[in-house]
């Protein structure tokens, strides 16, 4: 049986960007944050957000050292 992919987003201040993966529906926030890990992300929080139909992710934005 094939799950249903939710896009992810990443949440920088206010803004939302699409991080550009997928995860299940139905998948543990863990999951989600292991995915993002994987792309280089550090998500401090993961939830899914009903209205927008996808799992949102807070990271810490870091600018590169000089």
């Amino acid at each position: 049986m094939q799950r249903r992919k939710c896009p992810v987003l990443i949440e920088i201040g206010s803004q939302r960007h699409p991080a550009g993966i997928k995860a299940p529906l139905n998948a543990e926030r863990a999951e989600v944050s292991l995915a993002l890990r994987e792309k280089g992300w550090t998500p401090c929080r993961v939830w899914f957000d009903d209205q927008a139909g996808a799992w949102v992710a807070s990271v810490v934005y870091r600018a590169r050292a000089a």
